[in-house]
């Protein structure tokens, strides 16, 4: 009989998208923190057996948060098995649009989620409607950019989420010169909106010590490797080459063939996960070690890059590197602050698309190409690296999809940052009887950090040891937290 004990610490954790919990696992000679999403979505297999050309449209239902990443990501693995290489202007319509993405994302996180985690550091209730109650004017500009997105996104795609616009080589539908002089003047109403969120966050978090205070605390360190793209060294959000770096701030590998990332992530499975384990192939499999772990998102993209572009969002880089004391940063609270940086880079690079002629000028489609039996697209969702590869037939059909998504690659990261404080919180219980309310908090504010979206990441589950489509995992445990049995 096992001589683990089980203490579900989180279940489920909250203010994140999706379902997970988290638990707290004790045997003899070690204390490990499992950070279990719960929910399953089988999407590689509902893409089997479908035509490739629709498969942008199917996945982009993965998620209501990020849905237009899984489109264009899908949509790239789209043009590659059809062998058509997308128009000059259809890129930057799916440009403009992947910055949309990132920024409607990077705002609702940080407004709603970041903000009250650090700002309410040390109080019972740390969420939006106590921040509302301290700040009524901040909460309103927050809320009124949430209108201003749903406005902006149907203006351009159409639809707020899941949406059909991109087809093999291309996109549905351009934009004329009066629909953006409209979404321009709805994205500047959101960037004077979004100051007055940056200006709270440096006063109070930044200037006033907060941030350096909760930064020195250890548990929120995690010295792993790097992932994010690149192009010619400045921070990308669509299309560039995969650069990993090691904690120390070494370019281990810089690819730019994103065909070959199974180069640089391998991924294990576990029972207790629907979730895979992704980690950097060379150092090999070591679970709830930082040895093997990658790190993906906002924090890693800063560590990675060696320039932002954007006049202002430059400048923020640069404050934001000075103040932790260079790169890497490998403390996880910095990762709101990086998501302040490609908020207001976002900004820019939407402005400086919107200027370019070629945005209105030359054709949506190409429709000339080979097609093959593979294709992968891969970029930057908001929370991180997503990649999409898709196999067909010679008629084109699916005949296997795999997605691996930010959420799955940092689930190594958010498993072995939570450990690093699970000894701590075992040792609260067996003495006090409950854990501290700090010692939640830290937790709940690690995984908050990585703004993890668990629906997206529920993609793989075990029958008798085997990787299938379908079923579920069972856990025995007695009343005492004793596990009886697992399978």
């Amino acid at each position: 009989m096992s001589e683990y004990r089980l203490y579900r610490v989180l279940d489920p954790v909250t203010l994140v998208e999706g379902v997970a919990r988290v638990v707290i696992v004790t045997g003899d000679r070690d204390i490990r923190a499992v950070y279990q999403i719960m929910e399953f979505r089988g999407f590689e297999k509902l893409a089997i057996g479908r035509k490739m050309e629709e498969l942008p449209r199917i996945m982009s239902a993965i998620c209501g948060v990020c849905s237009w990443s899984h489109h264009l990501a899908s949509g790239k693995a789209i043009d590659v098995v059809f062998g058509r290489r997308p128009t000059p202007r259809s890129t930057l319509v799916r440009k403009l649009v992947n910055y949309i993405q990132v920024l409607d994302s990077h705002l609702l996180h940080f407004a709603f989620i970041g903000l009250p985690d650090v700002t309410l550091w040390g109080e019972m209730q740390r969420d939006i409607s106590k921040l509302l109650a301290k700040n009524p004017g901040l909460v309103e500009a927050a809320l009124k950019t949430r209108s201003l997105f749903k406005v902006l996104e149907k203006k351009l795609v159409g639809k707020i989420q899941h949406g059909g616009f991109v087809v093999p080589g291309g996109v549905t539908r351009g934009f004329n010169r009066d629909e953006i002089a409209e979404a321009e003047k709805i994205l500047g109403e959101i960037s004077d909106l979004t100051m007055k969120l940056h200006e709270f966050f440096k006063d109070r978090v930044v200037y006033s010590g907060l941030l350096r205070k909760l930064a020195e605390r250890g548990e929120f360190d995690l010295k792993a490797y790097n992932l994010g793209l690149v192009s010619g060294g400045d921070l990308e959000l669509y299309d560039g080459a995969l650069r990993l770096i090691d904690s120390k701030g070494r370019v281990v590998a810089e690819i730019a063939d994103n065909s070959k990332y199974s180069d640089l992530i391998g991924e294990a499975t576990v029972p207790w996960n629907y979730a895979t384990l992704p980690y950097y192939k060379q150092a090999g499999f070591k679970l709830f070690s930082e040895e093997s772990t990658i790190l993906v998102g906002p924090l890693a993209r800063i560590n990675v890059s060696s320039r932002v572009r954007g006049e202002k969002a430059s400048l923020e880089y640069g404050e934001l590197v000075e103040y932790a004391g260079g790169k890497p940063i490998s403390n996880l609270l910095y990762a709101h602050w990086a998501r302040l940086v490609e908020i207001i880079h976002c900004i820019e690079m939407m402005r400086e698309i919107m200027d370019k002629p070629e945005l209105y000028e030359g054709g949506l489609v190409n429709i000339t190409g080979s097609p093959v039996e593979r294709g992968i697209g891969v970029l930057e969702a908001p929370r991180g690296i997503l990649i999409h590869d898709y196999t067909g037939n010679g008629e084109l059909i699916a005949t296997s999809a795999r997605v691996i998504t930010p959420t799955t690659i940092n689930n190594m990261a958010i498993n072995t940052n939570l450990t690093k404080v699970s000894g701590r919180l075992v040792e609260e219980i067996r003495s006090k009887g409950e854990p501290s309310r700090e010692t939640i908090a830290i937790m709940e504010s690690m995984i908050r950090a990585y703004d993890p979206c668990n629906s997206c990441a529920t993609h793989v589950l075990r029958i008798n040891g085997h990787s299938q489509p379908v079923s579920f995992t069972l856990m025995v445990v007695s009343e005492e937290g004793e596990v009886l049995w697992w399978g």
